[in-house]
């Protein structure tokens, strides 16, 4: 957009050169113009001045001068022959300083036109540089927007991927869940005591205790990192250079210095765990009829069936590659339902 505002603004000047170029040929017409009739002017005051001097010689020199005026009938006459000598010298010289004036008028006129000439030129230069500098902004508006379709490409690619991971992680992990849910149905038939939790599954009370005791904890549990913020959270996420485009996130993603460690939030056993393409290994730990979810591990240190006790260490998360950050995604379920962690979180 600011790109575009630029070309605009550079096209604007250009018409503005292009408007004073229009306006210093006007001025150099003109001035042309001007020239060509002073110069006709000019011509026909030398025409009239060397008729003068013709008629000039023609009367002769001082001599011829004074037997003019000294040939009049009576003084009067010869006061007015003399007077007329003195003011025809008089206009000749007049007429000289007039032509001489034109003269000089004139080469400043064309002194003008010069001028304006490379007032011109130097108009065209402009024009020129900033059609060129125009020319290399298209070329790079050009390439931002095919950076920012290629951009918008692998952003489209990222955000599909990233749909399809966390797809198949929440449809393993329901999986899991729901056959666990299911081991724990079988172990509680008939027995005392077994309590019922919903969507036709119950627990023996042993189970039951500890999700009682889960349950209790809701605000408490501490975190599944010892240092970390979170960067993605529960649900709905707006994915960055996309506007309008978001991803639904079943846990969060909380971002934790490079070589951090995972740690259970609360006993219980290790019910499963798996390796998921784009998520490393994964943990799930089950808390009765509530489940933890520790997912984008390098490497785990539990096994399936170990009990684990609050805070103790699962596993390193894993570090992007590129980036150097590392980032575990946590997730926390009660029966097949995923929950919102933060509100449970400490």
């Amino acid at each position: 957009r600011a790109l575009e505002k630029k070309l605009k603004a550079r096209e604007a000047l250009i018409r503005n050169v292009q408007a004073q170029v229009r306006q210093s040929e006007s001025e150099i017409a003109r001035l042309q113009g001007d020239i060509a009739e002073k110069d006709r002017e000019i011509d026909q005051m030398m025409q009239e001045y060397a008729e003068m001097l013709r008629q000039a010689q023609q009367r002769g020199s001082t001599e011829q001068a004074l037997r003019f005026i000294l040939g009049a009938e009576n003084l009067s006459m010869a006061i007015k022959r003399m007077n007329y000598l003195r003011q025809y010298t008089e206009f000749r010289k007049e007429k000289v300083e007039e032509i001489r004036a034109y003269q000089e008028a004139q080469a400043q006129r064309v002194a003008a036109v010069e001028v304006e000439r490379n007032r011109q030129k130097e108009l065209l230069g402009q024009e020129l540089r900033q059609k060129q500098l125009l020319a290399e902004e298209r070329a790079q508006q050009a390439k931002a927007l095919n950076a920012l379709k290629k951009k918008e490409g692998q952003i489209a690619t990222g955000i599909k991927k990233k749909k399809q991971e966390l797809a198949k992680l929440e449809k393993q992990i329901a999986a899991i869940i729901k056959e666990e849910l299911r081991k724990q149905r079988e172990a509680s038939a008939g027995k005392t005591g077994a309590k019922d939790v919903g969507g036709g599954y119950s627990l023996t009370p042993e189970a039951a205790a500890l999700a009682k005791d889960f349950a209790a904890n809701r605000g408490k549990l501490p975190w599944p990192v010892e240092r970390g913020v979170i960067t993605q959270s529960f649900g709905d996420n707006e994915v960055p250079g996309a506007a309008g485009v978001t991803i639904k996130n079943p846990g969060v993603d909380i971002g934790t210095p490079a070589k951090s460690t995972a740690r259970a939030v609360f006993q219980g056993e290790v019910a499963s765990v798996v390796p998921v393409p784009g998520a490393g290994k994964v943990i799930l730990i089950r808390h009765g009829n509530y489940f933890t979810v520790y997912s984008n591990l390098a490497e785990v240190f539990v096994a399936k069936g170990s009990k684990v006790d609050t805070k103790e260490t699962l596993g390193r998360v894993m570090e992007d590659p590129e980036t150097g950050a590392a980032t575990l995604h946590f997730e926390l379920w009660m029966n097949t339902q995923n929950q919102d962690p933060r509100p449970w979180l400490n």
